[in-house]
């Protein structure tokens, strides 16, 4: 099967990251996978999975913008040329792309819905777009489809995203000193982390104000908080406001691979306001780590609170820095949540399985595509 996967961009984060997974991943399957994007950081490891690369300019936010429309032609002629099965697409101007070359050249789309989005937005409401199936990364994304978007249930799957569980499982060793030396975290104190986006909507800045009050009983912990993104100036101000910022640490994750500075953190957080499933999450109860995140989207659906973890309300930092205390003063229950989280990961959140589930959804649109070429039927878009 020769499968299109299109995305805005494959830079470090939920979208390029599982792009990336998934082409790897169906490759491996036997598919003939090429992924067409804006570029991004992440191209050098599809190079190593041997995954076709092609570079246009869809890099924007504008759905219906001047880039689509300049790109579709040569999308198109790509698609016909190239005689792809479908084109999967992960953002909402490759559904738009994918969508506009489908009346071009017949070649059935699928999208994966990756979050959750603003329903009342104009463009989705008087085109919708959504392909001949939908994949939804978690319970509460499939809910919203169908509840406010009105997508037909009989269209839209569920297919939780996955990760490279081993890479994770396997590493059982404590962090590595010469890291945690080299990030500067405090000396012999415990550390809360995250992973993610610097954006609002990963609720840090409410991870920073939990922080202080964590510190009353822990002076010598470290905050470590991996990533990029626009709000990282202003938690560095917010941790300087509240007299912290000598035990907050910024990490963009370039040194060593996710799994090191994992490694290095008694909890991991993540208290984001909204959630569609949460990969970084997963990495982390994969890697064994106690994790506290907010009970929201799909977080809710990875934690089973008091469990194999805790979830706490959104924008609560009182209740983010009780739970994290919690964890800090019971090395028992941290294990125990660890031990549960690692076999929950195994289990459940292989990107192996999440890429064969995907490959069921292909069959079926090709499956239907073909019934309808041999009743003379092409598909209008």
């Amino acid at each position: 099967m020769k499968v299109l996967l299109l995305t805005t961009h494959i830079n470090v984060g939920g979208i390029g990251i599982y792009t990336v997974n998934l082409a790897g991943y169906l490759q491996k399957a036997g598919a003939d996978v090429t992924v067409v994007s804006g570029g991004g950081e992440l191209e050098s490891i599809l190079s190593k999975e041997g995954v076709r690369h092609i570079k246009m300019d869809i890099l924007t936010k504008s759905e219906f913008g001047i880039k689509v429309w300049k790109t579709l032609p040569a999308f198109a002629r790509l698609v016909k040329d190239g005689d792809f099965d479908l084109v999967h697409a992960q953002t909402r101007v490759a559904q738009v792309l994918a969508s506009l070359s489908r009346r071009l050249t017949g070649v059935p789309f699928i999208t994966t819905c990756h979050g959750f989005f603003r329903f009342k937005r104009f463009g989705r409401r008087i085109f919708p777009l959504w392909g001949d199936r939908v994949i939804a990364i978690s319970r509460n994304v499939k809910a919203h489809l169908i509840h406010d978007f009105t997508v037909p249930e009989e269209i839209v799957r569920l297919v939780y995203s996955g990760i490279e569980v081993e890479r994770f499982t396997d590493r059982t060793s404590p962090g590595d000193a010469g890291l945690r030396r080299d990030l500067g975290l405090v000396p012999g104190g415990v550390t809360i982390g995250s992973v993610g986006r610097f954006s609002p909507v990963k609720g840090y800045s409410f991870l920073i104000k939990a922080f202080r009050e964590v510190m009353a009983a822990f002076p010598d912990a470290s905050l470590l908080l991996v990533g990029r993104g626009p709000e990282k100036e202003m938690l560095g101000r917010l941790a300087a406001g509240l007299g912290i910022s000598d035990n907050v640490f910024f990490a963009e994750g370039r040194k060593a691979p996710l799994e090191e500075y994992l490694a290095l953190m008694d909890v991991f957080c993540l208290p984001s306001l909204a959630e569609g499933l949460g990969l970084s999450l997963m990495e982390a109860m994969a890697s064994g780590c106690a994790c506290v995140a907010s009970d929201v989207g799909g977080l809710s659906e990875l934690i089973v609170s008091g469990e194999d973890g805790i979830l706490v309300p959104p924008r609560a930092p009182e209740r983010l820095a009780a739970a994290v205390t919690r964890l800090l003063k019971d090395p028992g229950l941290r294990r125990t949540f660890s031990g549960r989280c690692r076999e929950k990961a195994r289990r459940d959140f292989s990107i192996r399985d999440s890429a064969a589930r995907t490959m069921a959804v292909y069959r079926e649109v090709t499956a239907s595509r073909r019934g309808r070429h041999a009743e003379g039927d092409m598909p209008q878009g």
